[in-house]
């Protein structure tokens, strides 16, 4: 039951590590990228 719980604890906690490190990545990428829509057209 001991080695159930660890593993369990282990899954959960590295599962969320990867969680963190997707959505921080993600948040890295997202800043690189220029937002273009926001953008005034100049009239011609």
């Amino acid at each position: 039951m001991k080695d159930l719980f660890k593993t369990l604890l282990l899954f959960i906690s590295a599962s969320a590590a990867f969680v963190i490190g997707f959505y921080m990545g993600g948040e890295k990428v997202k800043t690189r990228i220029p937002d273009f829509q926001e953008e005034k057209e100049e009239p011609k």
